[in-house]
């Protein structure tokens, strides 16, 4: 599922790479980068004076080279994106300089590597939309255009501050404008100069220029942060099924399902409207971090979930009468027509129709669609007449950090609806005046009554519907006279009869009469020849027409042409007056977008079998504070087994006491779907929903970070162990105190001992020095000794059950108990997957002769063990490490590469050490 239609508005966006040292932080690491990131964002507007029609957002961070892992989760929240336009300030540079050394060849192509990753990066990505304006200086590899030289307006840090002010004092509204004095007065755009490049390197690939009139105020500019949102990168998306998987992979054979029940997006996407389903995939790419807009959604959802009847009767009344309406795409079209009719007369309007049937949607809203919703809104919160929300208008739910932070949601937005439709009056008045209601919607015409010569044609016009009335009423009693069939013969109009035999555009044939069945063109040809010609013979019968109806059908087209003619000077001047209506539908689109939203959570919440809740959010970092989940389930997973109930787990992760949870347990025990559980439900909470949850209380989290499958990038080079460690070495330079961390195994595709000691590593440096909430599913279950000397590490185990028969059979029970598993019971699961026999049967004697059971025992064991044989153990585990040991640093000799002498004197040495 495609959610990032070409149709929607998307995003662009500049990227500008520079290796120089900057004063961010971390910038003398070897393997991180400065990107400036400037993105021009569609914005919708809040009144008829507004004029901002775009948003310019900057940002600069450092990120992985080698992964680019910050630039992808910033892609994730910008999405859909329809161009990327990527270049390098040393690219310039090296290419104004004359008599290249080797030196500078070694820079070029490092550049070149880092253009080809980060093209690999966006151009792996579904949410990208394949844009046909490429420069002609740049090089388009897949989605990215990169731009290898930065324009000569660029070349220079100085050059690019005068060329980018210039225009942005234009686009800005000018000298004195409040969005220009904003952008003055920007610290961060004045200390840095390469985020100003990055403004002017989109502006100049954007052909946004300071020459373009209707440029003149209509952009504004903001600051953006990684940290506005909660973040969330590619892998952490898929981890938790955040949107329906556009191809097969981890998240799908994890969850399975369907469209509805695969993804996050599907289960909670119960919006009557397009805007609707649009605005949920921005919330769910751009959850909350903060506290009080969280509570601002949450509230109007439990309003909502409380009041059952009304939830429905606003859903059902209300925003089903606009289920078929997509108010961008009118503003759209409005604006279109408007701007044809300004710039090239009518000519450019093409067919007044279009037009016309515009206007009548808009008719259709303000008049007919705005007041059922208000009406149905107003059960949920009846308005007050003495509420000064009357006098405020909702800000875009687009832009989460815009949101209101104070205030009821359902109260702000009726206020604002209200507002929208006092505004629309006067456009209910001019549709009523121009258009002919009696035509639509099987015609779009103007009124015949606003010119003399139109009410004469508009009388011609209604004569030929009677005479065609006639001649099909002829038809039908000569067929009958011939057939002996009575009223068999339809009239169709030529374009619902699938362009059979003629063309109504041009008036040879605008009706055909159709007979049901193919077999009756028999009697047409032998009994009617001379007074019918048929056209074509189809599944759904015959068409044909007679010379009378032809006539009238040119007739007709020749009189449509005249009334289009006379009514295009009509038309031109209702666009230009309805085009000053549209920043009053964008805004009425965002208010109904956030309440079909709003809507859809809730339904979502009563009409789960197992029951929703609504989360208690907290926001801090002392201790006490963190997840506590009682009787969590997996939003999609829950809604696919029908036939069995859920088994719900609790999970608790709380600053201090048990920030982080090792999870272990048999191979399809559940530990995938408990861990991913909890990624879910805290991105649902962020959003303002209610959880899957018995009780929630969650602290609000700002990244979610991710290490699950496994997977090699074979055009990369990258085996599926290095792709883990690219994901977990990117964990731990992001993490903060407020991540959550989810790692469903790490470790495993190298030996034992190595893969056990980068676990081992990873999470005491997570414990140590980030602390911030994890959960960690592992085989590895010499992990749980952690527990015993970290405080805040606790042990749980999902259930397995052996069968009592004697047999190696596994029942899983997919419950998480505290305390670890120590054991996978990997060898009974492929008994059950069907291994031969003889296979098993080895597999189990190499199991006892390989494994070490020193640890296990001594666990199993406890006080009951014999201080003698723990001793024993103790000594033959060190016994096989030495040896170990002793063999691996003997391979690493270079006796090969040595003389017999030397080989001598270097085991001799060698042996001296060991002993």
């Amino acid at each position: 599922m495609d959610l990032s239609s070409s149709s929607n508005p998307t995003t662009s966006i500049a990227i500008i790479l520079s290796r120089r040292n900057s004063s961010i932080a971390n910038s003398n690491k070897t393997n991180t980068i400065h990107l400036a990131v400037a993105a021009k964002k569609p914005r919708k507007r809040h009144s008829a004076r507004d004029a901002v029609k775009f948003t310019l957002e900057h940002c600069n961070f450092m990120d992985d080279k080698r992964r680019f892992v910050n630039l992808d989760a910033l892609l994730t929240r910008l999405a859909p994106v329809g161009r990327v336009y990527v270049s390098c300030t040393e690219s310039a540079e090296l290419n104004a300089k004359s008599g290249k050394n080797h030196k500078q060849v070694r820079r070029a192509r490092e550049i070149s590597d880092l253009f080809t990753k980060i093209a690999e990066v966006i151009d792996s990505r579904t949410d990208i939309v394949i844009s046909t304006n490429d420069s002609d200086d740049s090089s388009s590899n897949g989605l990215t255009q990169v731009v290898s030289t930065l324009p000569k307006p660029l070349h220079n840090p100085v050059s690019a501050v005068d060329y980018t002010d210039t225009t942005m004092r234009h686009i800005l509204g000018g000298e004195s404008s409040p969005n220009h004095l904003t952008y003055r007065g920007d610290k961060r755009l004045a200390d840095d100069m390469l985020l100003k490049r990055a403004l002017g390197f989109l502006l100049h690939q954007e052909h946004i220029s300071d020459h373009n009139e209707e440029d003149f105020g209509a952009y504004e500019t903001k600051a953006g942060t990684l940290d506005s949102h909660l973040t969330l990168d590619r892998t952490a998306a898929e981890a938790i099924n955040l949107l329906p998987p556009h191809h097969g992979g981890v998240a799908t054979c994890v969850v399975g399902g369907d469209v509805n029940t695969n993804s996050l997006y599907g289960v909670l996407n119960k919006c009557k409207t397009k805007m609707g389903s649009r605005t949920l995939e921005i919330w769910l790419r751009q959850p909350l971090v903060k506290y009080k807009q969280i509570l601002r959604r949450q509230e109007a959802v439990s309003a909502m979930v409380e009041n059952q009847l009304n939830l429905h009767r606003l859903r059902d009344e209300g925003l089903s009468v606009l289920s078929g309406v997509d108010l961008d795409k009118l503003c759209s079209t409005i604006l279109s027509f408007t701007a044809a009719c300004s710039s090239d007369g009518t000519g450019a309007m093409g067919n007044t129709s279009a037009a016309l049937e515009s206007l009548y949607k808009l008719h259709y809203f303000a008049d007919g669609q705005l007041p059922r919703l208000i009406e149905a809104l107003e059960e949920i919160c009846p308005s007050d007449a003495n509420n000064e929300e009357e006098d405020k208008v909702v800000a875009p739910p687009t832009g989460g950090d815009q949101e209101e932070e104070e205030g009821c949601a359902l109260r702000s937005g009726l206020a604002s609806l209200k507002r929208v439709q006092k505004e629309l009056v006067r456009s209910v008045q001019l549709v009523e005046a121009v258009l002919d209601f009696d035509a639509a919607p099987r015609a779009f015409l103007v009124k015949p009554q606003f010119d003399e010569e139109l009410t004469d044609v508009r009388a011609e016009l209604d004569a030929i519907e009677v005479e065609k009335d006639q001649l099909h009423e002829e038809m039908n009693e000569l067929w009958e006279e011939v057939s002996g069939s009575a009223g068999q013969v339809r009239l169709e109009n030529s374009e619902s009869s699938g362009g059979a035999g003629g063309n109504a555009s041009g008036g040879s044939c605008v009706w055909q009469f159709r007979l049901p069945k193919t077999n009756d063109s028999k009697i047409l040809q032998q009994r009617l020849k001379h007074e019918v010609t048929v056209h074509r013979l189809l599944k759904n019968g015959v068409y044909f027409s007679t010379k009378a109806l032809r006539q009238l059908g040119t007739k007709k087209h020749d009189l449509l042409a005249e009334y289009e003619s006379r009514q295009r000077d009509i038309v031109k001047n209702a666009m230009s007056v309805a085009g000053t209506y549209v920043p009053v539908l964008e805004r009425a689109s965002v208010v109904v977008a956030e309440l079909d939203v709003l809507a859809s959570l809730a339904h979502a919440a009563v009409q789960s079998p197992h029951g929703y809740c609504r989360p208690i959010m907290t926001d801090g970092e002392e201790d006490g504070m963190g997840i506590e989940l009682e009787e969590a389930r997996h939003p999609c997973v829950e809604l696919q087994q029908r036939e069995t109930q859920f088994i719900s787990n609790d999970i608790k992760l709380v600053f201090g006491s048990s920030s982080f949870l090792i999870v272990t347990g048999p191979n399809m025990g559940g530990k995938s779907t408990y861990i991913r559980s909890l990624g879910a439900i805290i991105t649902m909470a962020q959003i303002g929903s209610y959880v899957p949850c018995k009780s929630a209380k969650i602290n609000i989290v700002h990244h979610i970070l991710a290490r699950v499958g496994a997977g090699d990038v074979q055009d990369r080079g990258i085996s599926t162990f290095m792709a883990e460690m690219l994901e977990a070495s990117s964990i731990l330079q992001a993490a903060t105190k407020r991540s959550l961390i989810i790692i469903d195994e790490l470790g495993r595709g190298t030996s034992t001992f190595d893969g056990y000691g980068l676990a081992s590593a990873i999470s005491e440096y997570i414990v140590q020095r980030i602390g911030c909430m994890t959960v960690f599913a592992t085989h590895f279950h010499e992990l749980t000794a952690l527990e015993e000397s970290e405080h805040v590490v606790k042990n749980c185990h999902v259930t397995a059950q052996k069968a009592t028969d004697g047999s190696n059979g596994l029942t899983f029970l997919y419950k998480v108990r505290p305390g670890p598993c120590l054991e996978s019971f990997g060898i009974q699961v492929a008994e059950m997957a069907n291994v031969p026999p003889i296979v098993i049967a080895d597999a189990k004697r190499k199991a006892k002769q390989l494994e070490n059971f020193d640890y296990r025992k001594k666990r199993k064991a406890g006080e009951e063990d014999n201080e003698n044989e723990n001793e024993d153990e103790h000594l033959n585990a060190e016994e096989t490490a030495s040896a170990v040991d002793f063999v691996n640093r003997y391979r690493k000799l270079p006796l090969s590469c040595l003389p017999p002498g030397e080989k001598i004197n270097v085991l001799r040495n060698f042996l001296k050490t060991t002993q």
